[in-house]
């Protein structure tokens, strides 16, 4: 092991230069050692979900993205990365750790924003192959409070930022003499700051916003024991410690990514023998009653990336179709309740699609519950 690697907590921090130990629980001891010497060390890190062994899928993720140079096997993998950008090519490195769970990995960096901020695309691109695992508001919330009561510590949030959906309204347009569903108001950013993290989201959530990201410490009254941020779109940010999230959030991370995994798998005709398999989202909400609603939901589906759809009915019923053209997969949709959407996966869906399609219609349209349709 090179001399870098033994713990000595240079400027650049231990992670860069972490080689590949046999699991997380061995990685996870020289990171809280960096944490716990340096309070200024901070960790950034991205639950990915593969299917295959993430160095393959990073490769799979085209010219933009080049492995410069990788050590050791999984459970654990150090990898650096070059990333081709518009204006500048970013570097860094990644320490890939396999969890407990199959098919579910931690990627670790001590890197600065620069390369941190280019990793959602990066993985973005390994799709449908491996891909960043995504949360709702009441998942940011529940392990909030599973910090605090596990631990026994006081969490204080210090910004819980929210985002207010675009909302519909029905206005007489005299041009036409109709009426019609307009946009009432942009989405716009919404930051809760010197009241509980319980209070604020609970508000959010009452306002109809979805949580974005949450920013907290946590606290024995005189010294910080963690802080933290958490993000809808799945990076962890952790400052202190790394051990008190191992130990008290990430089990419940897993078991929700990996029941999320189950779920969302073996959807397609393909794999049931040419018989349908549809999810159900319940909705937070009645929001359908309000029919200028289903256009809204249209234009949200529309507005998702790198698909394309067909309206077939829009009212009193929405019933579309939806390609994701990044790797084929095909649903049908329906909105015939005023709290729940329909998805029927048609002859290919993966995983990676569908979730990808439900964490669109949570952050744009409405959150809820996927359930099996009965």
């Amino acid at each position: 092991m090179e001399a870098a690697v033994e713990r000595d907590r240079d400027a650049e921090g231990l992670l860069p230069y972490l080689e590949p130990f046999g699991g997380l629980d061995q990685c996870a001891e020289a990171i809280e050692d960096m944490l716990d010497g340096n309070p200024d060390s901070q960790i950034s890190m991205l639950l990915l979900v593969s299917d295959v062994d993430v160095v393959e899928a990073i490769q799979r993720a085209g010219p933009a993205v080049k492995i410069e140079k990788s050590g050791g096997t999984p459970p654990s993998t150090a990898i650096s990365l070059k990333v081709t950008g518009r204006t500048e090519d970013k570097s860094g490195r990644l320490l890939v750790a396999q969890t407990d769970t199959p098919k579910i990995h931690l990627a670790i960096t001590h890197e600065g924003p620069d390369f941190v901020n280019t990793l959602p695309s990066v993985f973005g691109r390994m799709h449908p192959y491996a891909f960043v695992q995504r949360f709702s508001s009441g998942e940011i919330r529940s392990m909030l409070k599973l910090l605090e009561s596990k631990t026994g510590l006081t969490l204080t949030a210090r910004r819980i930022t929210a985002h207010r959906r675009i909302n519909k309204k029905v206005a007489y347009v005299r041009k036409t003499k109709k009426l019609k569903a307009i946009s009432d108001s942009r989405e716009s950013a919404i930051t809760y700051t010197g009241v509980s993290y319980e209070e604020s989201i609970k508000t959010a959530l009452k306002n109809d916003q979805r949580i974005d990201k949450a920013q907290f410490i946590l606290s024995d009254g005189e010294d910080v024991r963690l802080e933290g941020h958490f993000s809808r779109g799945g990076l962890f940010k952790l400052r202190h410690s790394f051990l008190i999230f191992k130990k008290h959030v990430l089990p419940h991370v897993l078991n929700t990514s990996i029941e999320k995994f189950n779920l969302y798998s073996n959807r397609s005709r393909e794999d049931n023998g040419g018989d349908v398999s549809p999810l159900v989202i319940k909705l937070q909400s009645p929001v359908f009653e309000d029919r200028a609603q289903n256009q809204r939901f249209i234009e949200v589906m529309e507005g998702m990336k790198y698909t394309s759809g067909s309206v077939y009915h829009a009212n009193p019923y929405v019933n579309m179709s939806l390609v994701d053209h990044m790797d084929g997969s095909t649903f049908e949709i329906w909105v015939l309740s005023p709290d729940k959407i329909t998805i029927v996966p048609q002859l290919r869906s993966t995983q990676a699609s569908l979730s990808r399609l439900i964490a669109h219609i949570f952050e744009r349209f409405q959150e809820g519950d996927v359930l099996e349709y009965e």
